[in-house]
């Protein structure tokens, strides 16, 4: 048997096709029905026999391949080990299903043992895809026995008007497997997600029919769940709608009645939460101030994104998360400064150890500043795809607090980046706020800046401290990246002689400044880029304290041409 399966597989027929030329009756004539046989003239019983014996015989003597010898339960472990895991996460799950499918497909056709063993196991036929040809999705759910079902309607099926079927057709069509639905990834259908679904463990649900209509989730008891990922949905809160979860995950999720409480109990329940992230969410401050601390030993994933800053503040003050390796916050503000003021002072403490210490681990992280809001972000360190991460985001218009915390965070640790963008904020209390930071060692002023603002931040980084003539501005600053537009090398040449040649006394604390400029002609909003004489920056290169100048970018060709001025002959 195995060798046949072996020849169908070499020779690439399918097993009728195998069954076809084997037999010595069909042959045509100068065919013997094998491509690696010369062709015969069909003569007689005689010479198909004859034909017949040597294969046989061939069969008899052929090795059997090691993997058809193989167990069956060892050949099922290695197609587990083939498929794809699907990670259940709304922008992971649409292609990785299908990848799982397309790939389970393509095992089972190896062989036809192969296809036997994969056709008889309920566990390889978990997925029903919308987007899967209807003969695909009935074999699955045939093969699958009354085994659970993961039911996917992808995502870009939603929001494209010309896929095959919508989204109430696709689940109408396979509503008789619902009490065996473990999974669903897809939109809100009436009638499906109101009801009670007992074996559910995972729901990702996005806005549908039922988009601005309120429901009771599964029936108002959703405890069963352990994976929820809910967005732009409206469904009646209740306490203990939840509990035991593994994953919490809020978009847009709206209803009056929803407050701090409901959160707070909902992560009470569920001491193993390893995922929470709560988005542009509006609830009510109503838990009491002696609402015990929760903490959560597997929380390692927080993002609060787009909320405001009293419910953020509230969150804070009752979580703990000592396993937590990557945190998000995105602050709106009430206009109400004494919120902000706790966020900073006295809701983020909690946290504080947490972003030094990925600070030091990833060795930098950058303080980008802009004249409406502030974030302060991690950047990557060795191995950055591991590496862990936060970002600290907030709109206001007055940084000053959120640069003094960060500053307090530190500690003085070095790599500290600050990035100044659009119409950022220049105050002189912005500006001496950050004038003695001993933790920043890069400035990078960008190119959207108009040429006055350009130029205040280069005087600033050569003046000296306020309170401190005797260094710099910046003292521990490394590298200065310039990408910005209309300034010119004596600008920058201004600079480092103010910088390192004229404060009243030479300090033993300076450190070398490596200069870093955009290559290129033309920025990428294609405004034209300083044209820089070689002379000027041959002396800024020979200033006492400065390391380097170098060009940074792309090095293709861009139709840009250098001219040298030649002063003897006043000629180019």
């Amino acid at each position: 048997m195995h060798n046949k399966f072996a020849c169908i597989y070499v020779s690439g027929l399918s097993d009728q096709e195998y069954q076809a030329v084997s037999r010595p009756e069909t042959l045509a004539p100068f065919s013997t029905g094998r491509p690696d046989r010369p062709p015969v003239m069909k003569t007689g019983s005689l010479l198909c026999n004859a034909i017949s014996n040597e294969t046989a015989k061939e069969e008899q003597n052929a090795i059997v391949p090691p993997i058809a010898q193989l167990p069956v339960e060892l050949l099922t472990q290695i197609f587990y080990s083939a498929l794809p895991p699907v990670t259940f996460r709304d922008d992971l799950i649409d292609a990785g299903t299908f990848l799982y499918v397309r790939r389970l497909y393509a095992i089972r056709l190896i062989s036809k043992q192969w296809q036997e063993i994969i056709d008889g196991i309920p566990t390889f036929w978990t997925f029903v895809i919308s987007t899967l040809p209807p003969h695909v999705i009935g074999a699955t759910m045939k093969r699958s026995q009354n085994g659970p079902l993961v039911i996917v309607y992808p995502y870009r099926a939603l929001n494209n008007r010309h896929d095959r079927v919508s989204a109430r057709y696709f689940l109408d069509s396979v509503a008789h497997t619902f009490p065996r639905w473990s999974a669903y990834s897809g939109p809100m259908i009436s009638g499906y997600f109101d009801r009670p679904a007992p074996h559910l463990r995972s729901l990702i649900l996005r806005h549908g029919e039922s988009r601005f209509a309120t429901f009771d989730l599964l029936g108002g008891d959703a405890t069963n769940l352990r994976h929820v990922d809910l967005e732009s949905i409206a469904f009646r809160w209740k306490v203990g709608i939840f509990a035991q979860l593994k994953v919490l995950k809020l978009v847009k999720v709206t209803y009056r009645d929803f407050t701090t409480t409901h959160l707070l109990e909902i992560l009470r329940a569920s001491p193993d939460l390893e995922q929470l992230k709560i988005v542009n969410m509006l609830a009510s401050i109503d838990h009491q101030p002696s609402y015990p601390i929760i903490t959560l030993r597997c929380l390692r994933y927080i993002n609060f994104n787009s909320c405001y800053d009293d419910f953020i503040g509230a969150m804070l003050r009752r979580i703990r998360a000592p396993s937590c390796s990557e945190f998000f916050l995105s602050i709106w503000h009430r206009d109400n400064e004494p919120n902000l003021h706790r966020i900073w002072d006295e809701e983020s403490h909690p946290f504080q150890g947490l972003l030094h210490d990925i600070h030091v681990s990833n060795g930098s992280s950058e303080l980008k500043l802009t004249g409406d809001s502030c974030e302060w972000r991690s950047l990557g360190g060795p191995g950055a795809e591991n590496s862990r991460r936060f970002s600290v985001f907030a709109t206001y218009r007055r940084p000053t607090d959120v640069i003094r915390w960060v500053e307090s965070v530190l500690q003085n640790e070095r790599g500290l980046s600050i990035r100044f963008t659009s119409r950022a904020d220049f105050s002189h209390e912005i500006l001496d706020t950050i004038a003695s930071m001993r933790c920043v060692t890069k400035v990078e002023i960008e190119h959207i800046f108009t040429l006055g603002e350009f130029l205040s931040i280069l005087k600033f980084i050569g003046e000296p401290i306020r309170s401190n003539p005797s260094l710099p501005s910046l003292p521990c600053l490394r590298e200065l990246l310039l990408t910005g537009i209309g300034w010119t090398a004596q600008d920058v040449l201004n600079m480092v002689y103010s910088r390192f040649n004229s404060l009243s006394e030479v300090s033993a604390e300076r450190i070398p400044l490596k200069i870093y400029m955009a290559r290129g002609a033309f920025s990428r909003y294609a405004s034209p880029r300083p044209i820089l004489d070689l002379a000027t920056l041959a002396q800024i290169r020979e200033t006492n304290g400065v390391e380097c100048v170098e060009f940074v970018g792309s090095e293709e060709l861009d139709g840009s041409l250098a001219i040298i001025w030649n002063g003897e002959t006043s000629t180019p």
